[in-house]
């Protein structure tokens, strides 16, 4: 009876390891910018290749010999910078969405790893991938998670008016101004101020 059940529970640890596999595998291929080429051995024919060099936080070029080594390997500067460079795109994040606060995943790393113009966001260790709100104005006042307790000001879209909240002192958002007088400068042309 022992050995009828080996077959079954053998076939479900594999089944398991494969799909824990096929996970970290897709996760682990957003990281792949992070390490360095590993190049060491001469298996063929070198070729001219890019890796991304966090260092610099550039694509650079190396000549590659053929061994396995990493995925931090490019065929051209284009598909390096595509996967890996840090290309800010224009806007700035929405506000937290819903259930953002749940396990920590990412579907990014930096603005590239996004399409068309979506912002890859920071949710406390979440990254995700999202539609940007281009009027820095449209954006809610935002404590941050520190606990300094600074005094700024946000221009609140509703009341059409520059406000008063207490900032944290890091992260928050981009509608944080340390004087009210810049506050109407930047957001005032939507209201009186």
């Amino acid at each position: 009876m022992r050995s009828g059940r080996s077959p079954l529970l053998l076939l479900l640890l594999f089944w398991g390891a494969f799909a824990l596999w096929g996970s970290l595998h897709s996760v682990s291929g957003l990281w792949s910018c992070s390490i360095f080429p590993n190049d060491s051995q001469r298996c063929g024919e070198p070729k001219n290749r890019f890796f991304y060099n966090i260092t610099s936080k550039s694509c650079e070029p190396f000549i590659y010999h053929g061994c396995p080594g990493n995925r931090n390997r490019y065929h051209t500067i284009e598909e390096c910078q595509r996967y890996c460079g840090h290309i800010e795109k224009p806007g700035f994040c929405p506000p937290s969405p819903r259930g953002a606060s749940g396990p920590c995943q990412a579907s990014c790393l930096h603005d590239g790893n996004c399409r068309e113009m979506d912002k890859c966001c920071s949710y406390g260790c979440a990254l995700y991938c999202m539609k940007p709100i281009t009027d820095l104005c449209q954006l809610p006042s935002e404590q941050g998670p520190c606990d300094l307790k600074l005094m700024r000001w946000f221009y609140d879209p509703k009341t059409q008016r520059c406000m008063k909240f207490t900032y944290g002192g890091c992260a928050g958002n981009a509608n944080n101004f340390k004087r009210r007088r810049e506050c109407h400068l930047r957001c005032r042309k939507r209201g009186p101020p």
